[in-house]
């Protein structure tokens, strides 16, 4: 290393000074220059809006989960007709504590283990739109009785790879839904 340090500065003190200078704009708050990114950040606990149904929900963002999941109670399971598939009719309760009736058409069934327990429940996977963090997005969501946790909607690694998120765990509330209740 070129010494650019008078004799008496010592050879550790001159890695530690150009160290110094090096992260100066990251220490005095700036974003580094290798590491700026245009990516909405969100943080741990958000706001979600279903427009299609009226429904606004706190949601707990969660990167440990693959797939979103809902809190829903399932009225009727339609069996498949000739050339279609199966609908699941069901309700959930926005912010306002109004039941929504919603129907869709069943993507998919999962298997999902209980809180406390290791019995597993079938449930029924639908696709869903919701507003996140100013984006509106499409996905994958169970419907599960979720009714034990303090959110009601879980938003999994599906909805944040698809609206490309960062998230801040320090903070909650940070960018509004992107859409409105009607």
């Amino acid at each position: 290393m070129l010494n650019i340090f008078p004799v008496r500065c010592g050879r550790h003190l001159a890695p530690l000074v150009l160290s110094i200078v090096w992260c100066m704009p990251v220490l005095l708050g700036g974003p580094p220059a290798w590491g700026a990114t245009d990516r909405v950040i969100i943080g741990r606990i958000e706001y979600v809006v279903m427009q299609d149904v009226g429904v606004r929900l706190k949601a707990r963002i969660d990167t440990g989960a693959g797939v979103s999941s809902i809190h829903a109670k399932i009225l009727e399971i339609k069996p498949a007709t000739s050339g279609g598939s199966e609908r699941v009719v069901f309700q959930i309760r926005d912010d306002a504590g109004n039941m929504k009736t919603i129907e869709r058409k069943v993507s998919a069934w999962t298997e999902i283990k209980g809180k406390g327990t290791t019995k597993a429940i079938r449930r029924p996977v639908v696709t869903l739109d919701i507003c996140l963090g100013g984006k509106r997005l499409e996905g994958r969501v169970n419907l599960a009785d979720r009714s034990q946790f303090l959110y009601p909607v879980l938003i999994g690694r599906n909805f944040l790879k698809t609206g490309d998120f960062l998230i801040d765990p320090k903070r909650t509330f940070i960018e509004p839904p992107g859409c409105e209740v009607p």
